[in-house]
């Protein structure tokens, strides 16, 4: 099988340290971002997205292959991109946690392997998986990881259409993860609520040090809101409101007593939706949009030509690409 050779590096080896773009692969779009390094940081080398039309790709299913490798061809030529690392969808990941052994990668490896099919619907020889220790303040003493599958013939059909498409592909990350690299500070602890708006759906994801640790994808989208004035889409906003506070609900139960403390808002209509008071289901909680060159760039010193509303679209692509 294809992912029996490829996911030998995957996730890649510290030593693969070649250039690569970021490339994220939506039901509605494909959008790419590379970086160069510069004096104080990274800039952007090549950027560019296309739109995919409906069917292509369905809640995360690839429905069309000639079709994606049409768009990918042209998406490739237009930004001279040809190594990317790609995202995966993540209403198609499991994610759990699950106590390791404090020991070496190789060992916790095998001891999550022993442990996938007691948590997910898919058995270990079906399944690709890779993880995350938690950080000590979610740990108690104890070690932890955060556990990320996927069935191997969802992985195979992307990495079908992108060599297909001519790509070399050096690894796949789950889509929360990527933008969570893009959009909370390096230096940041403190537990985070994610909320990335796409066009007919949204991920909420919670966040500890970098970590994934929660997601959940629900059926709501930014089409929903797009046009409209604050007074008529009441309705719209509140059922996103009711999803974020079940999530932030159910950390506080089973968040090893830690609270979420920020909520940052991504994606299309991300600027929109953080004018709307009564977004947060705990008033003391902060709301912000999401900044996806914090770790990359400083625009003090490098102004990139994508404006900042546009940026918002690319905070997978973008959290992809960074090394």
């Amino acid at each position: 099988m294809l992912t029996k050779t490829f996911f030998k590096i995957f996730p890649p080896p510290k030593y693969l340290n070649i250039p690569y773009a970021g490339l994220d692969i939506s039901d509605d779009a494909i959008r790419c971002i590379e970086y160069s390094e510069g004096r104080n940081g990274y800039t952007l080398k090549s950027y560019g997205s296309r739109m995919l039309k409906p069917g292509i790709i369905e809640s995360g299913y690839i429905k069309d292959e000639k079709a994606l490798v049409a768009e990918l061809v042209a998406l490739s030529k237009e930004t001279k991109v040809s190594i990317v690392k790609a995202s995966l969808p993540e209403e198609r990941m499991y994610l759990f946690k699950t106590e390791v052994p404090d020991v070496d990668t190789d060992q916790i490896r095998q001891n999550i392997e022993f442990k996938l099919e007691e948590n997910v619907p898919v058995s270990a020889s079906d399944a690709i998986f890779f993880f995350d220790k938690l950080p000590a303040n979610l740990s108690k003493g104890k070690t932890y990881a955060s556990v990320s599958v996927t069935p191997k013939d969802l992985v195979d059909s992307y990495l079908k259409a992108l060599q297909l498409a001519g790509l070399t592909v050096v690894s796949f990350e789950i889509q929360a993860k990527a933008i969570a690299r893009a959009v909370v500070s390096h230096d940041s602890n403190e537990i985070q609520m994610i909320v990335h708006v796409m066009n007919k759906k949204t991920g909420l994801y919670v966040v500890s040090s970098g970590v994934i640790c929660f997601t959940s994808t629900i059926a709501w989208g930014g089409e929903l809101i797009r046009g409209k004035k604050v007074t008529e889409v009441s309705d719209e906003i509140f059922a996103l409101r009711r999803e974020i506070e079940k999530v932030y609900v159910y950390w506080s139960q089973h968040g090893e007593n830690q609270k979420i403390k920020s909520i940052i808002v991504s994606g299309h209509d991300a600027v929109a939706i953080s004018q709307i008071s009564h977004l947060s289901p705990d008033p003391m909680m902060q709301l912000s949009v999401a900044d996806v060159w914090q770790n990359a760039f400083s625009v003090n010193h490098y102004v990139p030509k994508i404006s900042f509303d546009d940026s918002l679209d690319y905070a997978t692509a973008a959290g992809l690409a960074l090394p």
